[in-house]
């Protein structure tokens, strides 16, 4: 399969245009350059690595996310399951666990033209057996996968411990809003502290605070058990300060993990504003924090 090269606005202009019946000629689209700001130098030198949620271009097709993440300065992926990739007009298939063996190589040698890697994958459940939880460690394996991000019942920790030690794979454990125990920071300390060190947290520092709790005290509770961070939209300087005072904790704490970055808002262009907003933000933070350790 041949990738068609363009910038990734345009990529996403175009794909967007075919979704709604209308055609675009992309000798026509003089997208502006990149708002997008990664300081690489900076995460290299904290050892944190910047991952995009894919599900930020659930509109697109898998192909047309990998050229808008390329041609934005990114390196790494959190997958999300659903997005299409597209082989011909008559034929269409979806990423995630379900997805034929055959087309895995299809997959990674997209990812390698890209330039890109999948760093994470979520899937909120991970099934409800071993049987349907192995197909996703499969899939996970065959990818590379470093992290599944996840809320699994509390009664599946033990055996998706053993899936986690036996695939070497990490279950990251989303503190998402609505779903107890694992809102409450110490609830999910306490459901997570007797398992191995392959059984640890995904922290989304924007729900801890909105939840009324401190995220800063919350990353120091669970310090060791952290794989990856939440980044996404915030609500204003209020909420940027605490964003950027639990990553100098991370910092301190010689964190070395995944930060993911996303946004839920716009369409086109203006998705990738928000996108930049959050990136740029991060990206300001690193800066700093990087210009501080020796």
């Amino acid at each position: 399969m041949h990738l068609i090269r363009l910038s990734g606005i345009a990529v996403f202009a175009l794909a967007l245009s075919s979704t709604v019946g209308g055609a675009e000629d992309p000798g026509k689209i003089n997208p502006p350059p990149s708002a997008i700001l990664i300081d690489h130098a900076g995460l290299k030198k904290l050892s944190w690595q910047l991952l995009c949620q894919s599900s930020t271009f659930r509109e697109i097709s898998f192909e047309g996310m990998l050229d808008v993440l390329h041609t934005n300065g990114f390196h790494h992926i959190e997958l999300s399951p659903g997005q299409v990739v597209s082989r011909n007009s008559n034929e269409y298939i979806t990423v995630g666990p379900r997805i034929e063996p055959s087309y895995l190589d299809m997959l990674n040698t997209m990812l390698k033209e890209a330039h890109l890697d999948i760093v994470s994958y979520s899937d909120t459940g991970l099934g409800h057996s071993e049987a349907d939880a192995r197909k996703v460690f499969e899939f996970a394996k065959a990818l590379n996968v470093k992290n599944i991000v996840s809320t699994p019942s509390t009664e599946s920790l033990e055996m998706l411990d053993k899936l986690a030690t036996e695939y070497a794979i990490n279950v990251a454990i989303l503190n998402q809003p609505g779903l107890p125990p694992y809102a409450d920071s110490n609830a999910l300390l306490q459901a997570i502290k007797e398992r191995s060190m392959r059984i640890g947290v995904c922290a989304d520092i924007v729900e801890w605070r909105r939840a009324g709790q401190d995220p800063v005290d919350c990353v120091r509770k669970l310090k060791g058990r952290i794989f990856e961070v939440y980044l996404k939209d915030s609500s204003g300087q209020a909420e940027t300060a605490v964003i950027a005072d639990t990553l100098k904790e991370l910092a301190q704490q010689k964190f070395k993990g995944a930060f993911c970055v996303l946004t839920t808002q716009g369409r086109g262009p203006e998705l990738i504003k928000n996108l930049a907003a959050v990136v740029n933000s991060f990206s300001g933070i690193v800066t700093n924090l990087a210009a501080a350790t020796h």
